[in-house]
């Protein structure tokens, strides 16, 4: 355990201040993201030489985000959408990263070691330990572990309960902070979303532990639970759409094979009423993706269901959910942690769900072949499962021509014909 002398109050400016002017930063992401101190970054970003920024998914526009240029860099292992504008331009460095993979990156020994950290946690308690609050997952290991940290103490954000404790003795600079926090608001949810996530509950059974990402398709399924019993959880992360159903019973884990009466999860990314929530409940586990998106922990969890989404998918199953071809929209995440470990779950198995066009119908995403330069985020031998509003493809021990069978059924009916002579075009375009 890293220990500093002692923690030293200070103010934001002064915080960041004790930055080298040169080094590499791991930034806390999504509703921990450190408002303040990136505040005083953006305030005093003349001051460094080459700071190199490092963080996952981001939410609203961060104050640094205009500041990105020669001196402050930034690198990310998921692009989204407040920093699609700089990806696009060129003005960032995308690094690709399976989440369980972060902790070790950043470490001491991996392959970009951090010189600091910022981060945000809760008030102390009366022992002086403070919470990581709601981003856990990427940064408690180097919290832990970076030669310097700088902690925003926000007296609104929550102690969460699990691996999530930070003695005040390991951090170096202690800045006082005051605010609601950064919150993450779900997409609307249409006709076609609900349609799918109906397909998708039908295909889990009760006693099932499920994990689901963000997005509509995950916030519909969530809405459509209910009847289902004895549900679990190990997830990357909390959302809105969890809580009705805590609250119903529908989840309350009585069946998982570990972490038994345990939400396990790596952050919240929701309202400030989902963050009240999961404030010292003793249910809701928090951990580092060491646990939380290791494969083999998840093997160990009997009828895990991973539920993910894709860009595209083509006809032997290969999922691209990263890029449009060459242009790069979102990130890997935990997407092949979750599916990798359900297939070697007892009873386990993933599902892909989407709907079967994009660009306003003008699209399929089930296609022949994937679009030049696109990314292969999960290969073919590990697609279980595609879901659209159209029905459900089952891949699993189907050979080449099954496949394509199975997902020419579910594509949308204007690019069947395309997607059975090769050519992937609507019938109005193919004619």
């Amino acid at each position: 355990m890293r220990k500093a002398s002692s923690p030293q109050f200070a103010t934001a400016r002064e915080a960041v201040l004790a930055l080298p002017s040169r080094a590499r930063v791991l930034v806390s992401q999504a509703c921990g993201a450190p408002m303040s101190l990136l505040q005083a970054l953006a305030d005093e970003r003349d001051h460094f030489q080459a700071l190199e920024l490092c963080t996952g998914v981001l939410f609203t526009d961060y104050p640094i985000l205009p500041c990105i240029s020669e001196n402050i860099t930034l690198t990310t292992w998921q692009v989204s959408a407040p920093v699609q504008a700089l990806a696009d331009q060129g003005k960032l460095e995308y690094l690709p990263l399976r989440l369980s993979q972060v902790p070790k990156t950043f470490s001491p020994d991996g392959a970009l070691p951090v010189g600091a950290v910022l981060i945000q946690v809760s008030t102390p308690d009366r022992n002086g330990y403070v919470s990581m609050g709601v981003t856990v997952s990427t940064m408690i290991d180097a919290s832990r572990q970076a030669p310097l940290v700088i902690a925003e103490v926000n007296r609104q954000a929550p102690r969460t309960m699990g691996n999530t404790f930070l003695h005040m003795s390991e951090i170096d600079y202690l800045v006082d902070a005051d605010y609601p926090g950064v919150e993450y608001r779900p997409v609307s949810l249409g006709d076609v979303e609900r349609t799918i996530a109906q397909y998708v509950t039908e295909l889990i059974p009760d006693g099932a532990t499920i994990q689901s990402g963000l997005g509509a398709i995950p916030e519909a399924l969530l809405f459509l639970l209910d009847g289902k019993k004895d549900l679990g959880v190990h997830s990357g992360m909390v959302t809105d759409g969890l809580l009705p159903l805590i609250e119903k019973g529908v989840i309350n884990n009585s069946r998982k094979s570990i972490d038994r009466h345990k939400v396990v999860i790596g952050e919240v990314m929701g309202s400030r009423e989902t963050i009240r929530y999961v404030h010292e409940n003793p249910m809701m586990h928090f951990d580092s993706a060491n646990y939380t998106h290791n494969p083999q922990v998840i093997g160990r969890i009997e009828n895990f269901v991973a539920i993910n989404s894709a860009v595209e998918i083509d006809l032997g199953g290969q999922v691209a959910a990263e890029s449009i071809g060459r242009r790069q929209i979102s990130g890997l995440g935990g997407q092949f942690d979750f599916v990798e470990g359900a297939s070697t779950s007892p009873g386990g198995f993933s599902i892909f769900a989407m709907p079967s066009t994009a660009s306003r119908g003008k699209v399929s995403r089930i296609v022949s072949q994937l679009a030049p330069g696109s990314v292969v985020s999960t290969p073919r031998y590990l697609t279980d499962y595609v879901v659209t509003e159209y029905g459900v493809a089952y891949l699993k021990g189907k050979t080449m021509r099954q496949r394509a069978e199975a997902l020419t059924g579910v594509a949308h009916p204007d690019f069947r014909d395309g997607l059975s002579d090769g050519q992937g075009k609507p019938e109005s375009e193919g004619q």
